[in-house]
């Protein structure tokens, strides 16, 4: 209830991102509060991210038909991504920053080092762009996946140490030091270890490419 009592307090427009609707510590927003531009930009990036990365799994893992149709989107895709990173957040949203004076802008420009996991990601998208060119079928999905590794590491530095931005670190986020031991002990030792063995069991088993059979099961 105390961490309840401080959020309210201390959240304020402005505090996530953009802002939310808060009055007097309240949301005051409808049920579509949260909707704007930002948040469409978002959604619109993840739909073509995911796409992407799963044109990129079919390449990897199929022959035949298959891979060829993944090809044929991938192409698609990629330019989509590669448009949208660029016209999208380099253009629209980092303008929108600086326009609108959000703190997460004044961090990058107080911390250019911030700039090396964008650069990671822009590195991964040339890869990618090579990658596909050559019709490397193992490659796109890892520089894929560290497209998307970069972009949240982007997202996560940018408002480090806060798990709500500009409101709550996570040093008052934190559970209880007791629940923390128990987790550590309980699922960090034991639990953990054995969700990694059943993946690396799980990939073991379906690793290689899926090949076409004349015959439908």
């Amino acid at each position: 209830m105390d961490l309840g009592r401080q959020f309210c307090r201390r959240i304020t427009v402005g505090a996530i991102v953009e802002g939310l609707p808060v009055s007097n510590g309240q949301y005051v927003g409808g049920v579509f509060g949260w909707f704007s531009a930002f948040a469409v930009l978002c959604g619109i990036g993840l739909c073509i991210g995911y796409s992407l990365l799963g044109a990129c799994w079919l390449v990897k893992k199929s022959e035949g038909e298959v891979r060829e149709a993944a090809y044929y989107r991938l192409h698609y895709l990629a330019i989509g991504l590669l448009a949208f990173l660029l016209l999208a957040f380099l253009l629209i949203v980092f303008v929108y920053a600086l326009a609108a004076d959000l703190r997460v802008m004044a961090r990058w420009v107080e911390r250019p080092y911030l700039f090396v996991f964008p650069a990671i990601g822009a590195a991964a998208m040339i890869a990618l762009a090579r990658n596909v060119l050559r019709r490397e079928d193992g490659a796109p999905f890892y520089m894929v996946a560290l497209i998307f590794a970069a972009a949240f590491g982007t997202l996560a530095i940018s408002f480090w140490p806060y798990m709500i931005p500009f409101s709550i670190t996570i040093e008052e986020a934190a559970a209880p030091h007791s629940s923390l031991a128990f987790m550590f002990w309980g699922a960090g030792l034991f639990v953990f270890p054995l969700m990694l063995l059943y993946t690396a069991i799980s990939y073991s088993v379906f690793r290689g490419k899926i090949k076409p059979t004349p015959e439908p099961y």
